[in-house]
């Protein structure tokens, strides 16, 4: 309804300017149909996308600086239009023609610039969400595998190794089924921040699924790979969850290996994951390193 009530006072604006330019002034002595040709062909152009404006109202600070600066350049270009049949005065042509034309390339910069911007935050925002898991704040497993597969890329040509370490948490479900599952995201948050605390900055952190996380540890060999795996196993263990006035006490274990002239990152992370699977049948809470699976 108001999309109607709309174009039909463009349609109505339209028709009045012309009949009334048409009834006021006379028309020129010889006229120039060339020019009135291109100059109808842009008044059209502008009428149209006045028209396919409305697709815009959804956006209502950018839709009424576009819809005001095109309609200044619309009645600019239908001015000078009907210049070439009409004589027209010249208050009438500086008003409509000359301060018209100004008035709406700066309405319209106003609306594409402000368009510019809410695109640019928009973006920022989607390219967060999709990179960052919305309970820890980690990067999320599509972005791991990014990150992992530029290092895998480059890695022909860099000096320094790097290692991977995956993390669960032992019997989560049970945690679950005690605490429900709000206990158990206040856990996945917590033991969030003590890995973040655990490593450097240039590493980077991502949840990998329900109760496991996965490190790249950049610059590192199998040593420094077991030295960090048992800092977080130790830290894990000493962890004290609060929820709900109890006290949630968990331990993790872990998997790591250290890059081999693997040219899939999914080679890397099973050989991780197989030393997971190892330390879990074991017994749980406890750090094995593929080097030592290999040479026992």
């Amino acid at each position: 309804m108001i999309k109607d009530r709309a174009l039909n006072l463009l349609y109505f604006f339209v028709i009045a300017y012309v009949v009334l330019q048409a009834w006021v002034f006379p028309v020129v002595y010889k006229v120039d149909f060339y020019n009135i040709f291109f100059k109808s062909v842009i008044t059209v152009i502008l009428f149209c996308l006045l028209i396919k404006l409305q697709k815009v109202k959804h956006n209502p600070d950018v839709h009424k600086y576009l819809v005001s600066g095109f309609f200044f350049l619309f009645v600019t270009i239908l001015t000078s239009t009907l210049d070439e049949i009409f004589i027209q005065p010249w208050l009438l042509n500086a008003l409509f023609k000359d301060v018209g034309q100004v008035v709406g390339f700066i309405l319209v910069f106003s609306g594409i610039n402000k368009w510019i911007i809410q695109n640019s935050d928009q973006s920022f925002k989607l390219k967060k969400l999709s990179e960052t898991d919305e309970l820890t704040n980690l990067y999320t497993r599509r972005h791991f595998n990014d990150l992992l597969c530029n290092v895998l890329a480059t890695q022909h040509i860099a000096t320094e190794s790097f290692s991977i370490l995956l993390i669960n948490i032992d019997d989560f479900k049970l945690i679950n089924e005690k605490h429900s599952q709000a206990g158990g995201d206040v856990v996945l948050k917590r033991l969030a921040n003590k890995l973040t605390d655990c490593v450097r900055k240039t590493d980077a952190i991502a949840r990998w699924g329900g109760e496991e996380f996965i490190i790249l540890l950049n610059n590192s060999n199998d040593v420094i790979a077991k030295q960090v795996a048992e800092i977080i196993r130790t830290n894990s263990e000493l962890l004290c969850v609060e929820y709900n006035q109890d006290i949630i006490n968990i331990t993790v274990s872990i998997g790591a290996t250290t890059y081999q002239n693997e040219v899939k990152s999914s080679e890397l992370i099973n050989r991780a994951e197989q030393c997971l699977s190892e330390a879990k049948k074991s017994g749980k809470n406890k750090v094995l390193i593929s080097s030592d699976i290999e040479t026992a």
